[in-house]
């Protein structure tokens, strides 16, 4: 009975992962996917079905068997031993446990390849976030530029100012003007 019990609570276990899965499928629809993932992807969803149709097998056959008992030994003792040998045979080295094993292997190509994508999105920031820096410099050395023309031409304006301030005659002034840029 211990078996039997043993053999149930590995079934759950499978079937908890499955749902697992699903939930982590249903978080990838919301996001854009490489074609590789998107590939790995519907081969978990393959190996899935394929879980459940080899578990639906195995529990038909059980059902089989278990009427087969049910005509033959009546005993409880067999009964057990027979769901005890249905349940073994599911989740023991079979083709369910086989399949689990496959979906195993699929699900922890799928963790490798999010932590490989999530690098490179991770150097893909490191990358803008340097650019950025680069760029933020440049606007700073532009900004200082800027600010030293202006200097520039404030100094200018002034001393236009000042030659325009210190002539009397009208022409006198258009021509000051006119001689600070040919200085």
């Amino acid at each position: 009975m211990r078996d039997v019990a043993a053999s149930h609570e590995a079934l759950i276990h499978h079937f908890e992962r499955i749902h697992l899965f699903l939930q982590r499928l249903n978080r990838y629809t919301g996001m854009p996917l490489t074609s590789d993932l998107t590939d790995l992807l519907g081969k978990i969803m393959a190996q899935v079905l394929s879980i459940l149709a080899l578990s639906t097998k195995a529990m038909m056959d059980r059902r089989i068997s278990g009427l087969e008992y049910s005509l033959g030994p009546s005993s409880t003792t067999d009964t057990d031993y027979g769901a005890e040998k249905i349940l073994k045979k599911m989740v023991g080295r079979t083709d369910v446990e086989d399949a689990v094993l496959q979906l195993d292997n699929l699900t922890k190509e799928e963790a490798l390849m999010v932590v490989v994508r999530n690098l490179e999105v991770a150097h893909r920031v490191d990358w803008n976030v340097e650019a950025t820096k680069e760029l933020t410099e440049d606007i700073g050395d532009n900004v200082k530029a800027a600010v030293a023309l202006t200097e520039d031409v404030i100094g200018n304006v002034k001393l236009i100012d000042h030659k325009l301030s210190t002539t009397k005659d009208g022409t006198q002034r258009i021509l000051s003007v006119f001689s600070l840029d040919t200085h």
